[in-house]
Formats: structure tokens, C-alpha cells, sequence
């Protein structure tokens, strides 16, 4: 055997070059690493800067809590980090961050310099990869890192990247991602002398359905629905494309869990399954969706750039994405599924969406159906939607507001207390049964009308101090269970009747928020059933509008 062949230690510039080729794969990772460092730092305001599509520099600026001077040094040690300090908190991880490889790694395969104040320091202080010497700066508090010559002492890896526009647009995705998974963040970022993306914070609703609509395309949140449904302790919700939104390529797939970006094999199965049913073959759904679970369920330490995911019980989610999504799409007006051989003729028995989307939808989705204008309703088109719940139309009668949702509710309410009165009342299963603990006096009540809440759709096993909840009524999809089990609990006595029983389960239906005009013509077309009430439906005559300001 000769020395050559020995078994030795890696010098410790060349491991952590190996690291870098782990998790450092393109300029667009460099620029996740440093960003999810920020976020860890409890930045709310990062700017970037990109020249020469980040081969030439990469400048990540934030307003975080900053680094202590003495731990500059060792932040460019492999393995140092300020996030895990036990064996046990590997099981609890809730930073994006927490190996403490990307700053080494980088810094080996870069000319790398990091700039740090923290907001009781005097001054910042700077500290240039391979010395030791920190020099004194003026910065404001938080950290800026610069990478700059990506790859100049690693000629072979250089050779792999793509032309200038390819890695620019990886970075723009890697941006636009983490800027979906943090609407609490603003980014300023500088692409390119000739290209900026600015995206300012998003703490409303409206300000989030802005960062949407300009990372992912007015198209998409056109044809969007928003949902949010809550399984025992994990919660999924956020945006996704109806029947009639689907796109010809997976530009628009965008899944997180608990604020980290994914791309996991189990989840993306889930939801093509959930679409099998709705979109033609070849095309592909889009989505933004948020799920949020305990820590402890889901391990993220399996892949060196963390896009993968290990779950508990694997099952379980991918059972819970599938039925949420497809009660979502179930909820739409029902549309004809189509093969490629007919993706471009027309279908006159297609409900579409609105006729002021047409182009717009033609434009994006090429191959799909020309689309048919949507059924007349006596209340006309829906023109204006007011704190998700309003709805003013436009009919030949004249414009007219209506309580959208109290109207349905109430239409809701009719056609539980038909089903049940013919029996054909269906119940919906929760994948995750709802554990609830419960006093013995509302156990004893729960007992005794246990077989009458069964027929109308209400589920549930009695145990020692709590009651396992298993299935609820189909139009109870948006219910609260803790707040309805509570409801029944201070309502029910034991000579309550199967009609009051019925009654009062018929005051329990959710008032469901509207999020898009998509969704408030579709339940237009829905309330036909309804004769139209004071409680929900006016015309806004002269004679109305007059006495709005009477008493002024």
C-alpha cells in the first residue's frame, strides 16, 4: 500500500469546497442561503444585489439583529450556528437555517466579506473570508454579505453554469419563492442593471393577493380559489387554480411548510390527483398553499438544500391535501372534462368564468376551450366586492347590493333541511378524527343524542373526558368543530327534540368569507334557488340611495 492510498484527513479547505458542491449548485444558491440566514436574523426589509447574473457579485443587505463581533470569525467555521444547541432540539427545528455550512462553504469557493452591526454597537465591523483582522465600518444595524467571483477557484464548476439570462432567471424564482413563503418581509432587489423586483411588505390580505397577482400573473389569481381548512393541529391553506386555471407548464407550483420552500414528491402526487378530475390531460394545476404542522412531525434534515421532507406519517398528509383540494374544486360550478383530441373546440355546455376574462384566458392557456359566457342570473353580474361579503350587481333591473353571505347561508340552511327531510343528508370523514376534552355534563348530554347527530351527519366516539369527532355534514366543510361541539354542548338538554335538534344544527352553518368575484358569480348562480329577501337582496333605486343620507 502505498501513502498515497492511506486514510487521511481532508484538508479543511477542500471539505468545505465539497460542502459547497452539496448546497451550492448555481448563483441562485448562494442567494437562498444568505436570504434564509437573513430571515433567521429577524429581518423584516433585505436588499439585493445582483451583477453579472451572480457570478460577479452577490450582495445580501438586511435589518436584522446582527452578529456579535467576536462570533464573525466563527461564523465561517463549518458547523457554527446560533440555532441548535442539543441533541433534542433536532426533532424541533423551526429555522431555515441550522447547519452552519452555507458561509463556510460559500466563503471557499468566493472572495466573501461580511459587514455586521448590532443595535447596541457603536459601529459595525467587517470581516473578509481567509483573515482574521476585523476592521471597523460604518453600516446600520443588521448584516450585509458580499460574494463576489462565484467559483474562481474552482474552474470546472464554473464551466457548468448556464448563459447569464438562465442564471438570472433562476434567481429571480429563488426570489419570487422566498417572497411567497415570507409576506411579512420586504425585498428590494436590483437584478441587473436593467431589471428590479421591489416587493413591498404584505401584512393584509389585499397587500398578499398583490405580491400574488406580480410574482405569479393576474391570470392566476383571476382564476384562484382560497382555501383554508384546520386538521386537529395542522392547518392548510392559501391559493389555488380552479377547473379552468390550469397552465401549460409547472411555472406556478409553490408549496411551504411552516415558511420553508418544498418540492416533495408525496405532497406534488396529492395534488395532480386532486386535479386528475378537472383539467385536461398534458396541462398542469397551479397553486401557492401553505401548510403549518408541529415541528415534530415533519423532519426536514434529509437533503443538503432542505427542499425535501420526511413526514411522520406520510399518508396522513398526502390524504389530507388531496380531500381539501378536491372539496374545493368539488364546491365550483361543475365543468366538462376534456381530452388534448378536444382541448381546442368549443364546448357549449361548458360554464365558464367571467366573460371580461375571456381574452385573458385565451392568452395564457392556449389550448384550452373557448370559453362560453356564464348563465344569466336574476340578480345579474356580480361588478363589486365589499369586505368579502358584499356583492353590488347589475341587472336590466337596475344595479343592487346583496349580503352574499347571509343569502348563503340561508340557502345552505334549505337544502340541509331538505336532505334531511328526504333523507339524503351525506356526511364528510376527517381524516385527522378531532380530539376534544369535555366536563361530564356535556359528555352526558352528547351521550344521549349521540344516534340523532349521527343522522345528521355529526360523527363522533365518547371517551374518558373527551369525545373523538370523526365525520361532520358535507355543508359544514368551513365549521369550526371545537365551536360547534361547544354550541351543541350549551344548547342541548335532554328533552330537546330531533326537530330542534335539526333546527338548532341548521343555526350552526358557517358564514363562509367570498374571496374573489370568480366565487361570488358562482354563488349568484347558486341563490337562484332563493326568492329574493330584505334580509340579503336590495335594489338600489333612487329611492334607496336618497334615504341612506336622509338622516344627514
Amino acid at each position: 500500500m502505498t501513502n498515497n492510498s492511506r486514510i487521511h484527513a481532508l484538508p479543511l479547505h477542500l471539505a468545505n469546497q465539497i460542502a459547497a458542491g452539496e448546497v451550492i449548485e448555481r448563483p441562485a444558491s448562494v442567494v437562498k442561503e444568505l436570504i434564509e440566514n437573513s430571515l433567521d436574523a429577524g429581518a423584516t426589509e433585505i436588499v439585493v444585489t445582483i451583477e453579472g447574473a451572480g457570478s460577479k457579485t452577490i450582495q445580501i443587505r438586511d435589518n436584522g439583529h446582527g452578529i456579535h463581533p467576536e462570533d464573525l470569525s466563527l461564523a465561517l467555521s463549518r458547523h457554527a450556528t446560533s440555532k441548535l444547541h442539543s441533541t433534542e432540539q433536532l426533532s424541533h427545528i423551526a429555522s431555515l437555517g441550522f447547519r452552519g455550512e452555507a458561509l463556510p462553504s460559500i466563503a471557499s469557493i468566493s472572495r466573501l466579506s461580511i459587514t455586521s452591526k448590532q443595535a447596541l454597537s457603536e459601529h459595525a465591523w467587517q470581516l473578509t473570508a481567509n483573515s482574521d483582522e476585523l476592521t471597523p465600518i460604518a453600516h446600520p444595524q443588521g448584516t450585509t454579505v458580499e460574494v463576489r467571483e462565484l467559483f474562481f477557484n474552482v474552474p470546472a464548476r464554473r464551466r457548468f453554469l448556464r448563459g447569464d439570462k438562465t442564471e438570472l432567471n433562476h434567481i429571480t424564482t429563488t426570489l419570487q419563492r422566498l417572497a411567497l413563503s415570507q409576506f411579512e418581509i420586504g425585498f428590494q432587489c436590483q437584478l441587473s442593471a436593467n431589471s428590479s423586483l421591489k416587493l413591498p411588505r404584505a401584512t393584509t390580505p389585499e397587500q398578499q393577493q398583490q405580491r400574488i397577482a406580480k410574482i405569479c400573473g393576474k391570470a392566476f389569481l383571476a382564476h384562484s380559489l382560497y382555501i383554508e381548512q384546520d386538521y386537529d393541529d395542522i392547518k392548510l391553506q392559501g391559493w389555488l387554480a380552479d377547473a379552468d386555471g390550469h397552465r401549460p407548464q409547472t411555472d406556478v407550483h409553490h408549496f411551504f411548510i411552516n415558511g420553508r420552500v418544498i418540492r416533495d414528491r408525496v405532497i406534488n402526487h396529492a395534488i395532480r390527483q386532486a386535479y386528475s378530475d378537472y383539467i385536461p390531460a398534458g396541462r398542469y394545476p397551479a397553486f401557492v398553499l401553505y401548510l403549518a404542522m408541529p415541528l415534530d412531525r415533519v423532519d426536514i434534515n434529509v437533503h443538503p438544500t432542505k427542499h425535501e421532507v420526511r413526514f411522520r406519517d406520510a399518508r396522513l398528509i398526502h390524504g389530507l391535501i388531496n380531500q381539501a383540494i378536491k372539496d374545493a374544486l368539488g364546491s365550483q360550478t361543475p365543468t366538462i372534462q376534456l381530452t388534448l383530441s378536444q382541448a381546442g373546440r368549443p364546448n357549449k355546455n361548458k360554464t365558464d368564468s367571467a366573460t371580461h376574462h375571456i381574452a385573458e384566458t385565451q392568452a395564457n392557456y392556449p389550448s384550452s376551450p373557448i370559453p362560453t359566457p356564464r348563465r344569466q342570473t336574476p340578480f345579474g353580474d356580480a361588478i363589486s366586492l365589499l369586505s368579502q361579503r358584499y356583492v353590488i350587481t347589475q341587472s336590466p333591473q337596475g344595479p343592487a347590493l346583496i349580503d352574499l353571505q347571509y343569502a348563503d347561508q340561508q340557502l345552505r340552511q334549505q337544502q340541509f333541511q331538505h336532505a334531511v327531510a328526504t333523507d339524503t343528508l351525506k356526511s364528510r370523514p376527517i381524516l385527522v378524527p378531532l380530539k376534544l376534552p369535555l366536563t361530564a355534563p356535556q359528555l352526558d348530554v352528547l351521550a344521549q343524542h349521540q344516534t340523532q347527530l349521527a343522522a345528521l351527519g355529526l360523527s363522533y366516539t365518547i371517551e374518558v373526558q373527551r369525545i373523538l369527532v370523526k365525520a361532520i355534514p358535507s355543508l359544514f366543510a368551513h365549521v369550526d368543530i371545537r365551536q360547534l361541539i361547544d354550541n351543541l354542548c350549551c344548547a342541548l338538554s335532554p328533552e330537546t327534540s330531533a326537530q330542534q335538534l335539526t333546527a338548532l344544527m341548521q343555526q350552526q352553518l358557517p358564514i363562509n368569507p367570498i374571496h374573489s368575484m370568480d366565487q361570488a358569480q358562482s354563488l349568484l348562480e347558486q341563490i337562484t334557488a332563493l326568492a329574493p329577501s330584505p334580509k340579503w337582496y336590495r335594489q338600489l333605486d333612487d329611492t334607496t340611495l336618497d334615504a341612506l343620507f336622509q338622516s344627514l
